[in-house]
């Protein structure tokens, strides 16, 4: 096979691998295998579904989901890939996953007809700073006995850069996928999980076909020039704000602790004012913080 190495998170070639109804057989292996399913519980058919799922009129925003499908069990699936870390990503996941659910019923319609909706949020950032899984899956659960109480409920979490490439032999499916995506391995340990994983091996094949493709890598190049832009751009602000807090004679690390702390206290119930006395934030800061 001819090497092509690519971006595998970029938007534009993650939607044209996993987004086709020409080489569906991909996605389902890539859910089935993120989701641990085999058996009777396998996925064996999807339906591409629309990707815009309600425009909220009054903030002038549209939800749309990189990859939006119906399983053949009626289970509905979004899966997300997110380059830079949002504002309350874990909200927005949430957010996101309860407009496919509630998008399901109509007014007047019983609530029986709801079906289960699994979330995958692929995520070029750490999220979970509590530990180091690159894996973590939520549920519904009771809070004694740790049993399921509302399958319904479903969502995932990777998070690339805590990837680390193990034995190849010993990888699991899951595993294999998150490798891809991870962007960390060589040619060489991607052909070989290739090797004892067919459907990794059509995804390395694709992207000569991708590559070639004039439309779709034109697309694929001003995508990645996006995220050059935002990374320098971000890099930039960065180093401006380290500057200008050294002009001020302020240390942005003990700033940044301070804006830390009086979160927390917001959290507990702490009284304003007594922040500000110990943090030495202004009332300002503090309310807007609120």
């Amino acid at each position: 096979m001819e090497k092509v190495k690519i971006n595998m998170i970029n938007d534009v070639f993650f939607k044209s691998l996993l987004c086709d109804d020409r080489h569906k057989e991909l996605t389902l292996n890539f859910l089935n295998s993120i989701l641990d399913r085999t058996g009777d519980r396998a996925f064996c058919d999807i339906e591409f579904l629309d990707k815009e799922i309600d425009p909220i009129i009054e903030v002038g925003k549209v939800s749309v989901l990189d990859i939006r499908a119906k399983m053949n069990d009626d289970t509905q699936i979004n899966v997300e890939v997110q380059i830079a870390k949002p504002k309350d990503m874990k909200k927005r996941a949430l957010y996101y996953w309860s407009k496919l659910y509630s998008y399901q019923i109509k007014e007047g319609e019983d609530y029986s007809i709801l079906r289960d909706v699994i979330s995958i949020n692929l995520l070029n950032f750490k999220l979970f700073t509590e530990h180091n899984r690159c894996h973590s899956s939520c549920h519904i659960t009771d809070d004694f006995d740790r049993k399921t109480v509302i399958r319904d409920f479903e969502m995932h979490f990777i998070e690339l850069p805590k990837f680390k490439l193990g034995d190849i032999k010993k990888l699991r499916k899951s595993e294999k996928w998150i490798a891809l995506f991870s962007n960390k391995c060589t040619e060489e340990e991607l052909e070989e999980i290739a090797m004892g994983e067919p459907a990794i091996k059509k995804a390395l094949e694709y992207q000569n076909y991708f590559m070639h493709d004039e439309k779709l890598r034109h697309k694929y190049e001003l995508q990645e020039k996006a995220i050059r832009d935002y990374n320098s751009s971000m890099l930039a602000a960065k180093e401006e704000g380290i500057s200008i807090g050294k002009q001020q004679g302020i240390d942005i690390g003990k700033q940044q602790e301070k804006y830390d702390m009086a979160k927390q206290m917001l959290v507990d119930g702490v009284d304003i004012k007594f922040i500000a006395k110990y943090t030495k934030l202004s009332i300002d800061d503090i309310e807007n913080l609120k």
